[in-house]
Order: structure tokens, then C-alpha cells, then sequence
């Protein structure tokens, strides 16, 4: 059965005009009709019901879709495994990172990467940390970013891009407002603002608190830091952030006593040596991010 004749079936699928989908693929209403037919004919069965000018599914229809989807996305996976053998300045280099990633290093190296390579296809994802871990293993990506270092049973290749401080976000008016530092075990009774659990600075509060004695009693979770940064500010509790992201902004960010630090870093799957993610990442390894630049 031909991929195309199949990938015509779901545009009509898709849109339930002929003349739409033909638009979709470039071709004529004639030639996208062929291609309908030949699969019709192929499987022995009629795939659409009319109705007015819509052409509709019909059982035999959605069996067929259903099944004709998960090939298209099987020559698109096999496409991609090809392509990442290839050239390395027109290859694929698929790139996961933390959502608060994507506010500054990710930009600033893509933009540098970029003025290198233009025609190298990056294709991008965000996660939760440990989830980010897991893709790079099942092959399901090839390099992510980051923090904090994966557990050494990971299996993956670990390069350190950058430490930042870590601090407590209070509230004003908290009673560790104005200070110099601070204690986590000081806050073992206080309401805590975190992501949620698998993301990297949630791993870095629980590890932390429990160092200190005591399991962090959270308030609110949520997937970016850029949001607890602002229920902290909303007197809704404390939170542990990062001390030099600018895209954090906060009043009363104290530094923990004794220091803590994020580990910001690149993984990626051992043993994974095509062209165009072997030169991503040496670039990556050699151009370490800087410090964020505050925002205007």
C-alpha cells in the first residue's frame, strides 16, 4: 500500500472535504480522489459516507485511520532515525530541557548554535527533570538539560554546565525578611511553595529538607518556577529558588546557610554517536552558559 495513497485517506479524514485536504497536500481534488480509490480498492471496502458535501468515516473508515495514523507516525520516526545519521549540518538533534530552562540558556544556545549551523533541524521538549532523564534513555530524545545530576544508575553521560545558589523566597513581612541568610531546618513548620514532584528543584527542596530533619509541607505545586516565584510573592508561603535568575523576581530571596546549589547540566545516551548530536553536544560542553542577563 502506498504511504501517500494512505496519507491522502487522512487528510480527507482530517478535513472532510476533498478540495480542503487536497489544498492541505498540494494536489488537485482528481488526483487526491485516486488516491482514496486506490486504497478503497486495495482493502476491498468503501471508507466514507456522504453527507452534503462531507465526507465522513464510516466503520470501516475509522478502523482503517486508526490504524493508517500509527504508520504515518512509524515513517515519520524512521525518517527521523535516518536523518540523524546523516549530515551533521542538516540532520536532527532532538532536545529536551526544564521549563525554566527555556527563559535563558536554552535561547541564548540555540541562538549561538544557530549562527553555526542554520540548517541542522532542532527539535525541542520540556519535562519535568527525572522524565527528561528517562526520554534520553528510551531513545525517545537526545540530549536534555538538566539539574540536578542524575542518579548514577541512570546510565546516561552527565557534563556540568553551571551552579546557581540556591536561596528561601519569603513573603513580605516574613519574619526572615531583610536577613543575610537563612536555615532550611528554620522553616520546618512553615508553608512551602514547590514544583511538582519528578522536577528538578522539587528534588533539590526534598533532598535538602531532609537533610535538615523534616519533609517541606507544601501548599501549591506547579510546573514552573515562574509561577511559584509569584504565590511566594502573593503571601502564600516559602520557596526555594535559585539566587541568579533574573526571570525570578522576588524582594526577599535570602541565600541557605550553609550554601546549597542547583546543578545545571547536559545528558545524554552513551554510546549515541550520530553526526549531528555528537557536534550539538561538543558545542554545548564547549560554550557554558552565562549568568542570565536581567530582563528590560
Amino acid at each position: 500500500m502506498n504511504l501517500e495513497d494512505v496519507r491522502g485517506v487522512v487528510a480527507v479524514a482530517d478535513h472532510g472535504l476533498v478540495g480542503a485536504a487536497a489544498d492541505s497536500l498540494g494536489l488537485s481534488q482528481p488526483a487526491l480522489t485516486r488516491r482514496v480509490q486506490r486504497v478503497e480498492a486495495d482493502l476491498g471496502a468503501s471508507l466514507f459516507q456522504r453527507s452534503g458535501r462531507r465526507l465522513r468515516l464510516n466503520s470501516c473508515g475509522r478502523a482503517f485511520v486508526a490504524q493508517a495514523r500509527r504508520m504515518l507516525t512509524a515513517e515519520n520516526a524512521a525518517r527521523d532515525a535516518v536523518a540523524r545519521l546523516m549530515d551533521p549540518e542538516r540532520g536532527t538533534v532532538r532536545l529536551d530541557f526544564m521549563h525554566s530552562l527555556g527563559t535563558w540558556m536554552v535561547p541564548e544556545l540555540l541562538k549561538a548554535y544557530r549562527a553555526e549551523h542554520p540548517h541542522v533541524d532542532i527539535r525541542l521538549h520540556q519535562g519535568a527533570a527525572r522524565v527528561l532523564v528517562d526520554r534520553v534513555r528510551a531513545g525517545e530524545s537526545d540530549l536534555a538539560l538538566v539539574g540536578p545530576r542524575p542518579d548514577p544508575d541512570a546510565a546516561v553521560g552527565w557534563h556540568q554546565l553551571k551552579l546557581q545558589r540556591l536561596g528561601l523566597a519569603v513573603p513580605e513581612g516574613h519574619w526572615a525578611a531583610g536577613r543575610d541568610n537563612v536555615r532550611l531546618e528554620d522553616f520546618a513548620d512553615e508553608p512551602f511553595i514547590g514544583m511538582l514532584p519528578g522536577y528538578g528543584t522539587r528534588m533539590l527542596l526534598d533532598d535538602l529538607a531532609a537533610h535538615a530533619g523534616f519533609s517541606p509541607r507544601l501548599v501549591f505545586e506547579s510546573m514552573e518556577l515562574t509561577t511559584v516565584a509569584g504565590l511566594v510573592a502573593a503571601g502564600l508561603g516559602s520557596a526555594l529558588l535559585p539566587l541568579d535568575d533574573p526571570y525570578l523576581q522576588t524582594s526577599n530571596l535570602i541565600p541557605l546557610q550553609p550554601a546549597a546549589y542547583r546543578e545545571l547540566g547536559l545528558v545524554w545516551r552513551i554510546g549515541d554517536e550520530a553526526p549531528p548530536v555528537e557536534r550539538f553536544k561538543n558545542f554545548v560542553v564547549g560554550n557554558p552558559p552565562a549568568t542570565p542577563t536581567p530582563p528590560e
